[in-house]
């Protein structure tokens, strides 16, 4: 009986052992992981736009930067304006009023002559959005 429960107490012992470097290991991997988070947050955040435009009709997504696309023609159909655009790979593109490209770029107004958009990633003031006229 005594050799029973000495081994028990020596197994029992054993097992309940605490490293006393197990608590550091989980902080700092707990750092690690934190900083890491951070980083991801501080990247999706660069992408994000100062003011957020109000909801539109239609988004659209776009592989091209919107600064890289060349304004060819304006049309009118049934007094609704649309602006051509092409890319450098000469795919066409056609935006109509209150359209929003890659969630910064605001279609305002189209008429035969120019197109107006806001570029609202470069808008400081949300009340006075950042405007950008293209002449045809």
């Amino acid at each position: 009986m005594r050799n029973y429960l000495l081994s028990f107490l020596f197994i029992s012992s054993s097992v309940l052992a605490i490293d006393p470097f197990f608590g550091e290991q989980s902080h700092i991997k707990n750092e690690s992981d934190t900083i890491n988070t951070t980083l991801e947050i501080t990247k999706n955040l660069e992408k994000l736009t100062a003011c957020q435009p109000l909801e539109r009709k239609s988004h659209l997504n776009l592989e091209a930067d919107f600064e890289k696309l060349k304004l060819i023609g304006i049309i009118k159909i049934n007094q609704n304006f649309s602006a051509l655009f092409i890319d450098e790979k000469e795919q066409l593109f056609e935006f109509k009023e209150t359209d929003l490209v890659n969630k910064e770029i605001e279609i305002k107004n189209i008429n035969l002559k120019s197109i107006t958009y806001i570029n609202w990633k470069l808008t400081q003031d949300c009340n006075m959005p950042y405007e950008i006229i293209l002449k045809l």
